[in-house]
């Protein structure tokens, strides 16, 4: 079934969709660098499993705060692949902190940079797949640079964020992939926003929305998640699209994995057994610098 949409897909520039966005926002906002303790992140997603083609991304991130900067440091670098088309991207964002008031809450403003590179294996281009017979056998790779930008407001502790990104600013190029002038991969904007209600030590609620927009794709998430220590269960609906469940664990207090399933509700419901993703995050623990003894705060912690 996917044989006769890949080239749609491809020629779209479609950004790969993840579940659990919550858990891994570096990914999917440059401003979101140093907002929280250095922590690196590994997901892999496979969408649509059981119709040929279907796609799979893996991704690795990681952000840290830097007080030198005055502010913090992040990246990743995403593998993706739909049907003939391979996509492997590494970025590097820098984001700006801005105090907001005296509760803790900070305003970042980020910027990232990095390379695209896009790959079509014309081996597995078979005619049935429709789009443009010339690319039959033929092995395409471009690179190219790209730039994204983006503004995250948080509370302490993440108990409440929101942040807004723009992906693509530069438009890549990618004529060669459709032999036709002007294509390229599209600028997208993308919201997150997230608040946690805390009912006691051990029990949370935390409702979040992510959504984003291109010339050709449009996602809009809805998601509770019950954080149940050490137990994570959520549900979301994506429009039009899926039913996620999502189940995580704090395997210790700074290892968290977390899996959805997707099902399908969409007209690609009928062939395939739905999407799989999973997440592992490491926070490293909190680096303490002790002041010097003759400050007589020698049992006083500086964390940074």
């Amino acid at each position: 079934m996917l044989l006769s949409i890949v080239p749609k897909l491809s020629y779209s520039q479609q950004d790969p969709q993840f579940s659990m966005y919550m858990f891994n926002r570096q990914v999917l906002n440059p401003a979101y660098a140093g907002s929280n303790p250095f922590s690196i992140t590994a997901a892999g997603r496979s969408q649509w499993v059981g119709i040929d083609g279907h796609p799979n991304t893996f991704t690795i991130s990681a952000s840290s705060p830097i007080q030198l900067l005055r502010g913090g440091i992040g990246g990743y670098v995403m593998a993706d692949k739909i049907g003939p088309l391979s996509t492997v991207a590494a970025k590097f964002a820098y984001a700006f902190k801005l105090p907001v008031g005296s509760n803790g809450a900070s305003l970042h403003l980020g910027l990232e940079g990095g390379i695209l590179q896009k790959s079509l294996d014309g081996t597995n281009w078979r005619p049935e797949m429709a789009g443009d017979l010339t690319l039959l056998n033929q092995n395409i790779s471009l690179t190219k640079g790209d730039l994204s930008t983006g503004i995250y407001f948080t509370l302490p502790d993440d108990k409440f964020y929101i942040g807004v990104a723009g992906a693509h600013l530069l438009e890549p190029k990618l004529d060669a992939f459709t032999q036709t002038k002007n294509s390229k991969v599209s600028r997208g904007i993308g919201l997150m926003t997230g608040y946690r209600f805390d009912f006691n030590d051990r029990v949370s609620l935390t409702p979040s929305f992510y959504g984003k927009m291109t010339k050709n794709q449009m996602q809009l998430d809805f998601n509770a998640n019950v954080d149940i220590k050490p137990m994570v269960l959520g549900l979301s609906y994506r429009l039009r699209d899926s039913f996620i469940g999502i189940v995580g664990f704090h395997v210790t207090e700074n290892l968290f994995t977390a899996y959805s399933y997707d099902y399908t509700i969409s007209g690609l419901g009928a062939g395939t057994s739905g999407s799989h993703e999973l997440v592992l995050t490491y926070t490293f623990p909190t680096i303490v610098k002790y002041y010097p003894p003759d400050l007589g705060t020698r049992d006083k912690r500086r964390f940074r």
